[in-house]
C-alpha cells in the first residue's frame, strides 16, 4: 500500500467539451475531498472552453497542441504534426509530474497524454460517460487498466477483454446529494399532507412555491436549433402553460432573440445564459426540456425530475439519441423524436408533461431509479486503487 506520506499525484487527460470536463473535475474534487494534499493536474487541448471550465473550477491546466485526426488532404498534414508535438510534450509531462494514475476523460485531447502514460508505464483509468463509447475511449482501452461506464451497455462498444466497471457518471456533489431528499420525498408535485419538511431542503423548497415551474435548458451544444423549436412550441400552449413558470437557460449567444421572442408571445419567462446554481434550480423545477448530454442525464435522475429530452441529431455516433432512449425504454423520461417537425413533437410531448401530474410522478419516480449518486466516489476508488498498485 502507499505510504501515508506519499502524496497522490493524478493526471486527468482530456476535454474538448463540458460532458468530458465535468465528470472530471467532479472526480477530482472528491479525491481532494478525502486527501487534501493530492496533486491534480489537467492537460488537455488549446480549447478556450477548456481553460475557462477548468480554470472556474479552480484546477491548474496544460494546454497541448493536440487536434482532432483528420484524413482532408489539406490538413493530414497539419493534423500529423500538432499531434505528435502533444504527444512529445505530455511525454515531458509525465517525466516531470510522475503522476501515480492518469485519468482518460475521452474525446481527441485525451489520446497524446494518455499514449504517454502508457509509454511511461503509469496506470490509466478511462471514463466514458455515453451508452456508445467515443472513438478515443474505444482506441485507449486495450491500454488501460479500467475503464468506468456509466451503464453496463456501454461495454457492448468496447473491444472484448477490456476490463470495464459501472460506476455511473461523475456529477457535482451538490446536485449528487439531491438524490437522498429525493429517494426520501419521491419528490411529488405535491407533498402529502402531514409530512415533515424540515429536515428535506430540496422538498421544503419545492413546497414553498406555488407555482409550478418548467425549466428549459437550451445553453449546450445545439443551442440555438433547441431554442427555436422550444419556443415553437409554446407559442401553441397558452392554455397549457397557465399557472406555470418558465425559466429557460439560453446560452450567451441566443439571450437577446429569446427574450425579445418571449416578450412578443407575451409569455413571462426568467431568462438566464448560464445559472451557476443548478442544484438550486433543479430544486425549484417540476419538470425540463432539454438535450440528452450524459452529464446532464445524470443529474436529472439524481434530481429526481421528470423531463422531455431533444437529442442533438448531429452527436457523435448519435450518442445523445442513444442515450435518451435508454431513459425512454425504463419510461424515464418523454423523447421528443425527429421523425417529425422539431415544434410538432415537442408540442405533443409537452402537453403531456405539463398537462398530467400522473405521468409526471410516474417518469419521476422511474428516473430515480437510474440515479447513481455515488458515481464520483466509486471513481475515486478506483484511482486510488490503481495508484497504490502502482506504488507497491
Amino acid at each position: 500500500m502507499t505510504n501515508a506520506s506519499t502524496r497522490r499525484s493524478v493526471i486527468f487527460a482530456g476535454g474538448g467539451t463540458g460532458g468530458h470536463l465535468f465528470p472530471g473535475i467532479a472526480v477530482a474534487r472528491e479525491l481532494l475531498a478525502r486527501e487534501p494534499d493530492a496533486r491534480v493536474l489537467f492537460v488537455g487541448s488549446q480549447k478556450p472552453i477548456e481553460q475557462d471550465i477548468i480554470g472556474s473550477a479552480g484546477f491548474e491546466h496544460v494546454a497541448l497542441p493536440s487536434v482532432s485526426p483528420s484524413l482532408s488532404p489539406t490538413r493530414i498534414g497539419s493534423s500529423l504534426l500538432n499531434n505528435g508535438r502533444a504527444y512529445r510534450q505530455a511525454r515531458a509531462i509525465m517525466a516531470h509530474e510522475q503522476p501515480s494514475v492518469v485519468v482518460g476523460l475521452g474525446g481527441f485531447a485525451s489520446v497524446p497524454p494518455v499514449l504517454a502514460a502508457w509509454r511511461a508505464g503509469v496506470p490509466i483509468v478511462l471514463l466514458e460517460q455515453n451508452v456508445v463509447p467515443g472513438k478515443a475511449t474505444r482506441w485507449l482501452s486495450r491500454f488501460a487498466e479500467v475503464v468506468c461506464l456509466p451503464w453496463r451497455q456501454a461495454a457492448n462498444g468496447l473491444p472484448r477483454g477490456v476490463k470495464t466497471i459501472v460506476t455511473g457518471n461523475p456529477i457535482r456533489a451538490e446536485i449528487a446529494a439531491l438524490a437522498d431528499s429525493a429517494f426520501g420525498s419521491h419528490q411529488h408535485d405535491a407533498p402529502a399532507s402531514g409530512h415533515d419538511e424540515s429536515d428535506n431542503p430540496s422538498l421544503a423548497l419545492r413546497a414553498s412555491l406555488e407555482t409550478p415551474t418548467l425549466l428549459i435548458l437550451g445553453g449546450s451544444q445545439g443551442a440555438a436549433s433547441l431554442n427555436a423549436a422550444v419556443l415553437d412550441a409554446l407559442a401553441t400552449l397558452r392554455a397549457e402553460l397557465a399557472g406555470w413558470r418558465i425559466v429557460h437557460q439560453t446560452g450567451a449567444t441566443d439571450l437577446d432573440a429569446i427574450r425579445q421572442r418571449y416578450a412578443e408571445l407575451s409569455l413571462a419567462a426568467d431568462v438566464q445564459p448560464f445559472f451557476r446554481d443548478m442544484a438550486e434550480q433543479y430544486c425549484r423545477a417540476t419538470c425540463v426540456v432539454s438535450r440528452a448530454g450524459a452529464t446532464t442525464l445524470a443529474e436529472l435522475a439524481c434530481a429526481g425530475l421528470p423531463a422531455l429530452l431533444v437529442p442533438l441529431p448531429t452527436s457523435a455516433h448519435d450518442h445523445q439519441r442513444l442515450n435518451a432512449r435508454l431513459f425512454a425504454d425504463h419510461s424515464a423520461a418523454l423523447v421528443a423524436e425527429p421523425t417529425s417537425p422539431a415544434a410538432d413533437s415537442l408540442r405533443a410531448s409537452l402537453v403531456q408533461l405539463l398537462s398530467n401530474p400522473s405521468l409526471r410522478d410516474r417518469l419521476r419516480q422511474n428516473v430515480l431509479a437510474l440515479a447513481q449518486p455515488p458515481a464520483a466516489s466509486a471513481v475515486v476508488e478506483i484511482v486510488r486503487e490503481q495508484s497504490n498498485f502502482r506504488a507497491e
